[in-house]
């Protein structure tokens, strides 16, 4: 790293109060002068896949806002930070454009559920939990999402689920929670059977897979209007079930190998 940008990491730490890894930096100049694009990407919204021009030893992500999208991106990203949420430490501002940098991540929700493999219930477990994670944090940071979805949920190797769209986020009233009931309904009958139920309708068709007395099968059940998702995540899916986010690796390394090379899932 160079001597002017170490200085204003620093800087900004020191205004701030926080430690450095706590630290929101914002740099005042084109990201392009310390990374290379490598190439373009669209996964929960365009982003560009760039290496640093020195030292060049990871991908990052750089999704570019503009205008008010910009302002507002800016301060979400400043605000929101948790390990289910996609989340930011660094962004440039250049030339009217807000550029923010995350971890390269490679997979989204909709390639787990268009991919062969089924989850079973200790991965469903693990992804659903971290879902319902991201959004009690929202919830208790009063913001709501109003775009959740599978194409917009992404999942690293290492199986961490982060909710992104930050920047579509909108501010909650106090009083009101957000309900969620629709989009989780749709997104656990997605990752049980590849698909959503015509006319709205709630419900597994492969009884087999999923017996009716399953813990999935319940929880499915048990989402409706006006449940919270701290009520869901209550759910003994999520608390007799000795989950963790490393339950969804092998899931995320087959729909990223399934799709340019064979492979058969072991169940």
């Amino acid at each position: 790293m160079c001597g002017p940008a170490r200085d204003l990491v620093l800087g900004e730490a020191s205004k701030s109060g926080k430690s450095l890894q706590d630290t929101f930096v914002v740099r005042h100049e084109s990201p392009w002068e310390t990374f290379s694009k490598v190439y373009a990407c669209e996964l929960a919204g365009p982003f560009d896949v760039a290496l640093p021009r020195v030292r060049p030893c990871r991908l990052v992500a750089i999704r570019t806002f503009r205008g008010p999208d910009g302002e507002k991106a800016l301060r979400r990203f400043k605000e929101l930070r948790h390990p289910n949420i996609l989340s930011s430490r660094e962004c440039f501002v250049h030339d009217g454009s807000v550029f923010v940098l995350h971890d390269e991540v490679s997979v989204s929700l909709d390639h787990l559920v268009a991919c062969e493999a089924y989850p079973n219930e200790i991965e469903l477990a693990s992804a659903l939990a971290q879902i319902l994670d991201g959004l009690t944090y929202l919830t208790d940071r009063r913001v709501e999402h109003p775009r959740l979805s599978s194409p917009n949920i992404l999942v690293t190797r290492t199986g961490e689920v982060k909710i992104a769209g930050l920047e579509e986020c909108l501010e909650l009233p106090a009083g009101p929670v957000p309900q969620y009931s629709k989009p989780l309904e749709v997104i656990t009958m997605e990752l049980m059977q590849k698909y959503e139920k015509e006319d709205g309708k709630t419900g597994v068709d492969d009884i087999e897979r999923w017996g009716c007395d399953s813990h999935a099968m319940e929880f499915l059940s048990s989402i409706g209007s006006g449940v919270s998702v701290e009520t869901l995540r209550k759910h003994p899916l999520f608390t007799e079930i000795p989950w963790c986010k490393g339950h969804l690796m092998g899931l995320v390394s087959f729909a990223l190998r399934s799709s340019f090379t064979y492979c058969a899932y072991s169940r």
